[in-house]
């Protein structure tokens, strides 16, 4: 693999090419799962707007879909047809058991890329007495990139638990961390995993599976971590980190480590003043050191289309990418190599990994976005700041 992309430094470099570049601010660039599309969320005038465009077919008129001035979080692709936008603002005149209030409230929108038909996910809740406005909008916690319909997010929701021993009580609210299914397409939820009181995060796999279940108490900040066996089954506690190991460290788990450590769980923790990886271990319950960056992490990036950390950013000179991925990092090297003087972070990728989307960052102009094919060889300018 090495080989091959280093002997095609000077063929990429010659193939460099300027595709539909865009103008404006330009916030996130994104390939589908089938890498037959991708996706530009930039400045369209005095909003923001996608633009989707066919890696195939170069002539073919992108799809311009506009979502307004709000305040815009994230996006990823759900399935291959839809993009999900996870976006932030505020709503007056909101009524509250203290009168009318203006809250802070946050949403993913599920948005055709075809037709931009836009479904808002989840939405308040309905306890015993009341209606609960919930502000946040969830995680994401995999967007099931094999399933074209669905994906995965860890969301609170309102659970009415009984409040004693008799039927005649209706019971009491209790706000639950939980697993739930979306429809994309309707917006229905489904809920598959229950949380417990103290539930704080979950990990799941690309297909769907929960793998284990992130409990914090909120006083001692201890995390015990329930994890299903191999073969499926209920969760079990596998281990324990003590609450002042989590607040020395700083500790923040980011889902599977990948398809070489299958049960073990990405750490990241601060260890003599410096952010570096750790893995946690689902069947012993041991904590190793993860992989050694060149430089202290300064940030771990989510993926959920492999529902993990796929890269963590380090600073030496200037902040970079670091795949945790062998192959990734290789392209990584070759990528550079063909763009001189860019920093590259693969953010993208099609579910085969033959397409994907690098951004260059510069030491001394904007980000650029680049399309690479590997099996075309075929690298293109695609979107610029």
């Amino acid at each position: 693999m090495q080989s091959y992309l280093l002997a095609s430094i000077v063929l990429l470099a010659s193939l460099v090419s300027t595709g539909p570049a865009v103008a404006g601010a330009v916030y996130g660039v994104e390939i589908s799962p089938d890498g037959r599309h991708y996706a530009v969320l930039q400045d369209a005038g005095d909003q923001r707007a996608f633009a989707v465009y066919s890696v195939d077919d170069v002539s073919a008129k992108p799809v311009g879909i506009g979502v307004g001035s709000i305040g815009i979080e994230d996006f990823e692709w759900g399935g291959n047809d839809r993009l999900l936008l996870k976006v932030a603002g505020e709503k007056g005149g909101v009524r509250t058991n203290k009168g009318l209030k203006t809250l802070s409230v946050a949403r993913w929108l599920s948005i055709s890329s075809t037709t931009g038909e836009s479904k808002t996910l989840f939405g308040n809740e309905r306890g015993v007495d009341y209606y609960y406005y919930l502000p946040d909008a969830g995680f994401l916690l995999s967007a099931l990139p094999a399933d074209n319909e669905n994906a995965l997010f860890a969301r609170g929701y309102v659970a009415v638990k009984p409040s004693g021993p008799t039927r005649l009580k209706e019971g009491e609210d209790e706000f639950l961390l939980a697993v739930q299914r979306v429809d994309l397409s309707s917006g229905a939820s489904k809920l598959i995993a229950d949380a417990d009181r103290n539930t704080a995060d979950w990990v799941a796999d690309a297909d769907g599976a929960v793998v284990a279940r992130i409990d914090q108490n909120a006083k001692s900040k201890e995390i015990r971590i329930l994890a299903a066996p191999p073969g499926g089954g209920g969760l079990k506690e596998v281990g324990v980190i003590p609450g002042e190991v989590v607040e020395r460290e700083k500790t923040v788990i980011f889902g599977l480590a990948g398809a070489d450590a299958p049960r073990e769980l990405t750490l990241l923790v601060e260890r003599d003043g410096v952010r570096r990886l750790a893995l946690f271990n689902l069947d012993t319950g041991a904590i190793s050191d993860g992989p050694q960056t060149p430089g202290p992490v300064t940030r771990a990036v989510y993926d959920p289309r492999e529902a993990r950390a796929r890269l963590v950013y380090y600073r030496t000179d200037r902040e970079r990418a670091f795949h945790l991925d062998e192959a990734d990092r290789k392209t990584q090297a070759a990528l550079e190599k063909a763009v001189p003087g860019a920093a590259i972070a693969i953010v993208s990728k099609s579910l085969d990994g033959g397409r994907m989307i690098a951004r260059a960052d510069y030491a001394d102009k904007p980000e650029e976005y680049f399309l690479y094919d590997k099996a075309a060889k075929r690298l293109e300018l695609v979107a610029s700041n």
